[in-house]
């Protein structure tokens, strides 16, 4: 009998038990945390997700996207409030059908839940806590809920138990495998929104209100409210640790959010009962104990959110795991070291993306050139479609490898400062000039060099 045990049943390791459990496996699937279908868990602690390509992709694999679709809420454009009171657009794809998609991540959750326990090979055990490893022996040692303890008898043991894995923890204090986790500076709380749908708050819009050192940012919901997460540094002035009281928090939103706190039902309620968020990358290699335990999604590479790619690179990771199953015909030998060499480079690479997408959206998007080359990339993308996709539309509207995505970008860097030169506007670009210097860039992408 072919078995795996996974630990953490949330978003990769639920869709991952459906992936082996359609190959025939015998899946025992532990997660820490009680059923979220039964108990409310972690209420105020999840950032809305972003669904794109990748993850898709791979929930098309097994077949469940119609049913996924009816919790997605389309965004096609970023809206960026600005402090002034304007409203600058900013569309994320080519064409109005390529967009990413709002998502819950509880009610994702729960519907991966439910289609692995369709299968009665799939065995959950909630309230369910990995205490250590014995590779020796491959043994794994839980605690339940109640304090007793078993022992629990692998063949493979998959780690997606998210950032802060256990499985990782227990690996790296073996000396078995190299591994950091980097906290961000920042935190982050949850803060509902109404009146989404009108002129101010558009629906299937992602907001942004970037500010000096801090962001709120909105995903639209279904109901048409708004899940708004505010990402604050951690100590300092205007900080979790500062806005601490009703008056300090009213007087902080009125200041820097005039437009938007009206429309925040309970906003001292949710910043003062919501428990505060921690953002994190995990850097680790090898992501595996010879062929007996692996780790995947967050477990092997942890992302700040500010690209919208942590699910979906653990969606992809579940994918692309399976169809080395396939090509080496469960051969966890020859499987495990060659996903680990097939996904490292580019989740290091989307990890290095994610961090300057922050700063992307924290800052560039406030400056007058970093928009102006946001504008020429579109006309650039509409007047050579065949030649020109840029390194955002790759990551988020195809399965290009991250690190193509990412070499494929800082070519485009370098080819939009020189297009650019001293223009302050779209009307300033020279197209016949772009015309001619267009074969240097195909020939620069086509090195993955930069352009002299």
């Amino acid at each position: 009998m072919k078995t795996v045990g996974i630990v953490g049943a949330g978003l990769v390791g639920s869709l991952l038990a459906i992936y082996l459990a359609r190959r025939g496996y015998e899946i025992d699937l532990f997660e820490c945390r009680s059923d979220s279908r039964i108990t409310s868990s972690d209420s105020g602690r999840s950032i809305n997700l972003a669904l794109s390509c990748r993850g898709i992709t791979g929930l098309s694999e097994v077949g469940i996207m119609p049913a996924v679709e009816r919790l997605m809420v389309p965004m096609h454009a970023r809206a960026i409030h600005e402090e002034t009171g304007g409203i600058k657009y900013q569309a994320f794809g080519r064409h109005q059908d390529e967009h990413i998609n709002a998502i819950q991540r509880n009610d994702l959750n729960r519907l991966l839940l439910d289609e692995a326990d369709k299968f009665p090979s799939v065995r959950c055990h909630f309230d369910t806590k990995l205490l250590n490893l014995d590779v020796s022996k491959k043994e794994a040692y839980f605690q339940r809920r109640d304090g007793s303890r078993f022992t629990h008898a692998y063949r493979h043991l998959i780690g997606a138990d998210g950032a802060g894995s256990q499985v990782r923890e227990s690996l790296q204090q073996q000396g078995l495998i190299s591994a950091s986790r980097t906290f961000f500076s920042h935190g982050y709380k949850e803060i509902t929104i109404t009146g989404a749908g009108s002129n101010h708050l558009a629906h299937e819009h992602l907001h942004l209100w970037p500010r000096d050192s801090l962001l709120l940012l909105g995903n639209p919901n279904a109901d048409c409210s708004v899940t708004g997460s505010l990402f604050l540094p951690m100590e300092g002035k205007n900080s979790f640790a500062d806005l601490d009281n009703e008056p300090r928090i009213r007087a902080f939103f009125e200041h820097t959010f005039p437009d938007i706190v009206q429309t925040m039902p309970d906003l001292a309620g949710d910043f003062l009962n919501h428990a505060t968020g921690h953002m994190s990358t995990v850097k680790c290699g090898p992501w595996h104990h010879e062929d007996q335990c692996l780790l995947i999604g967050d477990a092997a590479h942890g992302l700040i959110p500010f690209f919208g790619q942590g699910m979906n690179s653990g969606f992809e990771d579940c994918r692309i795991l399976n169809e080395l199953l396939d090509r080496h015909h469960d051969d966890w030998a020859q499987v495990i070291p060659a996903f680990y060499r097939s996904r490292k480079a580019d989740t290091d690479a989307v990890s290095d993306m994610s961090m300057a997408n922050y700063h992307e959206i924290q800052t560039g998007i406030r400056d007058a050139r970093f928009n102006l080359r946001k504008q020429l990339e579109q006309h650039l993308m509409r007047r050579y479609p065949a030649r020109y996709v840029s390194k955002h539309v790759l990551v988020m509207f195809s399965n290009t490898p991250y690190a193509a995505a990412l070499a494929q970008g800082e070519v485009q860097n370098v080819f939009l400062d020189r297009l650019c030169g001293q223009a302050t506007q779209i009307s300033d670009v020279d197209w016949a000039r772009v015309d001619a210097l267009m074969p240097e860039y195909d020939k620069a992408l086509g090195n993955s060099t930069p352009l002299s």
